[in-house]
């Protein structure tokens, strides 16, 4: 027959293996999940920092095609014009010049193109350049649209396709005759009163595009895969089949319709937390051991503090914040060891995701907040327009002459007018969200006083630009901001875009007005 004693040590040794295996199995449990949703975090921010980088490629693209559709357009009126051959010569000859210095000073286009509408002159009226690597252009012969039907996707779908759609498009990567690059194409159809003037089009180095994706990589044998418009067709790792394993993955849409994915196993991210899941499982094997030896001297002492680490498990367990201050636990034996050990381990899961948390939401350069957090502040802006009626503006900026600073000094001198610019946004804008939404792009979300007074702001913020400047040898190159504001009217503004659609247009406007802003 077991004695009182026998009884008692038997249920607190019994009470102590529960214990220790709940907490190590909610310790692991608990880490593995935070593991796998920071890794899902730290995949999606890694996936929309790079689709950031290439869409603002694409995006020079589509912009200079813009540019220089409103130069073509601007030089005709009419298209009856076009029969005088002179006229249409001169047209040629003057958009052709227009083309080459837009194709050269936008970084990654491989060629350019504008093709006349055939039913008004002929098959082959127009041109086709490549940009050669001395920064000099080379014409090519132009391909006769008179031989093909226009569902020929391969021979003349560069033209056709964007007057199908009725919009610029980006095409699908092709290979140009006679030439070894893969290449894609931006093309947009000019219309002169409704009059299909022609065709003009960027072509792209794709496989600059592919070698930039395929030298992403994420933890040890993640990896990134470009997806055609469809989802399926892949255009770069080939070799790579689709792991069976568990695994995460996040993706992208890049502004040519396509998309960026980014795939890692589940078993590669818990490499790195395998030693510290064996250290946690350690300890509390050594403080069990060191428990049960003490528990012979002390069970009537044990009680209370094991309910108390009961709790805080099951609060661990159930996801809710600890308040470890608030746990009575002052004994210095094996129990306040096993609390402390649980303490620590709770505070360091926090730290941890306090720490993954900042690197999800800061922009690491300026220390502001970052696009994956303007797209999550965007979305509850969204959702309470459709509930009621806030009031917030927007302020779109953008710092001018960026790219060419990076030209002449550097991008350590680029970086600094991006921390000066935030620096200045963050002085003036005290009670409004600032992020840094692009490469040198920044919205301010205005509220509070500085909704109130953000006409006042406004002119300080023209004011701080116009003083501010980076010193570079005998150089002082200006903090040069375009800035756009625009307030929600519920009369008019339906979601955010609409709202922040104004304040970019206005931002553009500005950027128009200050073009003789430039680096000294």
């Amino acid at each position: 027959m077991k004695t009182i004693k026998g009884k008692i040590l038997t249920v607190v040794i019994a009470g102590l293996l529960v214990i220790t295996a709940v907490v190590s199995a909610v310790a692991v449990t608990t880490t593995h999940e935070i593991m796998h949703k920071d890794a899902d975090r730290i995949l999606s921010n890694v996936t929309q920092k790079e689709a950031a980088y290439i869409n603002d490629a694409l995006g020079d693209i589509s912009k200079s095609a813009a540019i220089m559709e409103h130069y073509a357009l601007g030089e005709i009126e009419s298209i009856d014009q076009l029969a005088d051959l002179t006229f249409r010569s001169n047209y040629l000859q003057k958009t052709k010049r227009m083309f080459t210095e837009i194709a050269l000073n936008t970084k990654g286009i491989e060629g350019f193109y504008l093709r006349l509408n055939p039913e008004f002159t002929d098959g082959t009226t127009g041109y086709y350049n490549l940009v050669e690597k001395n920064n000099t252009v080379k014409e090519m012969q132009v391909t006769d649209l008179s031989k093909y039907a226009e569902d020929d996707e391969r021979n003349a779908g560069w033209y056709y396709t964007p007057i199908k759609e009725g919009k610029a498009s980006w095409l699908k990567p092709y290979y140009f005759p006679g030439y070894t690059k893969q290449m894609i194409s931006y093309a947009m159809p000019m219309y002169v009163e409704s009059e299909l003037l022609g065709v003009i089009g960027f072509d792209m180095d794709f496989e600059q595009l592919v070698e930039r994706i395929n030298s992403i990589s994420v933890y040890e044998n993640g990896y990134a895969v470009l997806l055609g418009s469809d989802g399926k067709t892949r255009y770069n790792n080939q070799d790579k089949e689709d792991s069976t394993e568990p695994h995460t993955k996040a993706d992208a849409e890049l502004q040519n319709g396509m998309f960026l994915e980014l795939r890692a196993e589940y078993k590669d991210i818990q490499r790195n937390i395998r030693p510290m899941m064996s250290n946690i499982v350690l300890a509390f094997l050594v403080v069990l051991a060191c428990a049960i030896v003490y528990t012979v001297f002390m069970t009537n002492r044990i009680t209370k503090p094991l309910k108390l680490l009961m709790a805080a498990a099951q609060k661990i367990s159930a996801g809710e914040e600890l308040e470890t201050n608030r746990i009575e636990v002052t004994s210095k034996d094996e129990i306040g060891t096993l609390y402390k050990v649980l303490s620590d381990t709770y505070e360091k899961m926090q730290e941890y995701t306090s720490y993954i948390n900042a690197l999800a939401y800061r922009d690491s350069l300026t220390g502001i907040k970052n696009s994956t957090a303007y797209t999550e502040a965007t979305a509850k802006l969204s959702q309470e327009i459709n509930c009621g009626n806030p009031q917030f503006g927007v302020l779109v900026a953008d710092i001018n002459n960026l790219k060419q600073t990076n030209d002449r000094f550097g991008h350590d001198i680029g970086d600094e007018l991006i921390v000066h610019t935030a620096k200045i946004l963050t002085d003036i804008f005290k009670t409004s969200s600032i992020f840094r939404i692009g490469g040198d792009e920044f919205a301010v979300i205005l509220a509070g006083k500085d909704y109130d007074n953000y006409r006042t702001l406004l002119v300080r913020l023209d004011e701080a630009c116009a003083k501010d400047y980076v010193t570079v040898c005998e150089n002082r190159i200006p903090v040069a901001l375009a800035r756009g504001v625009s307030v929600f009217d519920p009369a008019i503004d339906q979601v955010y875009k609409d709202v922040f659609a104004k304040a970019d247009h206005a931002m553009y406007l500005h950027k128009e007005q200050s073009k003789s802003v430039t680096v000294s």
